[in-house]
């Protein structure tokens, strides 16, 4: 059994808690500032210790740390970790600023220690079949990726005013916050990102200062080039992406993944990879499918989840965005 701390009991920590629990392999604890949900967790959990405070915690006690706590505060959460050479996975996005990122990669290089990001649709099995599909050239060369994400977020966040998602500088919006699995994905799928412009602005929602609506082109060091819509207002709640290449086509509709290599509008193969299961309790599982590889890794074996220099970029592409409307140019991202 190993010893995992969890970092933070909102929302992503209490998923993290379940999926760790559910591997039969770990023993939890939680630092929680927050005496009222501390003690939710502690109710609702098996918990070792809850800990108000990091000081508190003998780190090098522990085996892993997950940390979820808001993105402002990840840089030197990450810093605390590597200091005591015990691993981690932190959520994204990787931090809000590129202050103290880099310094932070290198102390956990410096450390030796494993490090993931919790960008949880690397283990989704749709996601693993199009990357394997595209890996196998069936659809030829990728030069170009549709990607459109929107959803009425307050159906699913009611309290999203009072969450971090209202504040920029604790990570939120929709391009911090949602568009980064977005950003994982291309990047996972279609390399590093070189040129990116943006527009993108608060259409709808009330009392946040962030904004709800991005439109994102992003144009990767292959020559590829995607285009990225999200809204957080419509009502359908949309999950679509469409990799188009020289021989043909994969689309990805939420969990559905078709093969088009004509004009006819009907592809040659098509598989629901959610089919006969229930969408709340597969989304839950997949917490579990990413805790047991984080604790695979642990024992070193081979982990594909996304890395720090992978989150890095990500953050450099958000950032990229949000720079390109506000100076009304294309941003050059750099190394």
């Amino acid at each position: 059994m190993k010893r995992v701390l969890v970092i933070g009991s909102g929302g992503i920590g209490r998923r993290h808690l379940r999926g760790y629990l559910a591997t039969g392999r770990a023993r939890l604890s939680i630092v929680e500032p927050d005496a009222e949900r501390r003690s939710e967790a502690s109710a609702m959990f098996d918990l070792e210790r809850g800990y108000a405070d990091l000081a508190e915690v003998d780190l090098p006690a522990h085996d892993l740390a997950v940390i979820c706590a808001p993105a402002h505060l990840h840089v030197p959460l990450m810093l605390a970790c590597a200091a005591a050479r015990l691993p981690f996975m932190v959520e994204k996005p990787l931090a809000v600023t590129m202050d103290g990122v880099d310094e932070a990669l290198a102390a956990v290089t410096a450390a030796g220690i494993l490090a993931r990001v919790g960008y949880i649709r690397r283990i989704a099995p749709e996601l693993l079949a199009l990357r394997q599909r595209i890996a196998d050239g069936d659809i030829g060369a990728l030069r170009l990726a549709y990607v459109n994400s929107s959803q009425e977020f307050p159906k699913y966040r009611p309290d999203f005013q009072r969450t971090y998602y209202a504040r920029p500088e604790m990570g939120g919006g929709a391009i911090l916050d949602a568009a980064s699995h977005a950003f994982d994905m291309l990047i996972w799928l279609m390399g590093r990102p070189v040129q990116v412009g943006a527009m993108y602005d608060r259409l709808v929602l009330e009392g946040t200062d962030t904004e709800d609506t991005c439109l994102v082109n992003i144009r990767f060091e292959s020559g590829a080039m995607a285009n990225l819509t999200i809204n957080q207002f419509q009502k359908p709640n949309t999950n679509r992406s469409d990799f188009i290449g020289t021989k043909g086509n994969l689309t990805l509709e939420h969990s559905v993944l078709s093969y088009s290599t004509d004009d006819s509008g009907k592809p040659v193969e098509t598989r629901d990879y959610m089919d006969g299961l229930v969408p709340t309790e597969a989304h839950q599982a997949r917490f579990t499918i990413q805790a047991n590889a984080m604790l695979d890794a642990l024992e070193g074996k081979p982990c594909h989840l996304a890395t720090l220099e992978d989150a890095r970029l990500n953050l450099k592409v958000a950032l990229a965005a949000k720079r390109s409307w506000t100076e009304r140019k294309i941003i050059t991202v750099d190394n």
